[in-house]
């Protein structure tokens, strides 16, 4: 039983310009032969501005489920979106990896 209404929020795509970084690092996503690999990097800032990473954590898999899930447990403390974007970035990934296709990673 619903004691009051819910309200239908409608999806809509954050803007590039609107995109807020995560300010604990970043990931670079690339498919090899067989494997996905992911490389996590702290930032690296100058003048509060992040001008580089230092590779911390490295991790490869075929699968985007199984990435990600071990990536959360290794990498703690990402924005929501940050997250978000990594699950989509490893689906496109698994796709290009089956499919035999380029993959190139996107944007946030």
């Amino acid at each position: 039983m619903v004691d009051k209404e819910v309200p239908l929020i409608k999806a809509k795509k954050t803007l590039q310009k609107d995109v807020i970084l995560d300010r604990r690092g970043f990931f670079v996503i690339e498919v090899h032969e067989k494997e996905i690999r992911v490389e996590y990097y702290s930032n690296i800032y100058k003048d509060d501005r992040i001008v580089s990473g230092n590779l911390e954590k490295v991790f490869s898999g075929a699968k985007a489920d199984a990435l990600s899930d071990t990536i959360v447990q290794h990498v703690l403390d990402l924005r929501a979106e940050h997250y978000t974007y990594l699950g989509r970035e490893l689906q496109k990934a698994q796709y290009a990896l089956e499919q035999n296709k380029k993959y190139v990673q996107g944007g946030c």
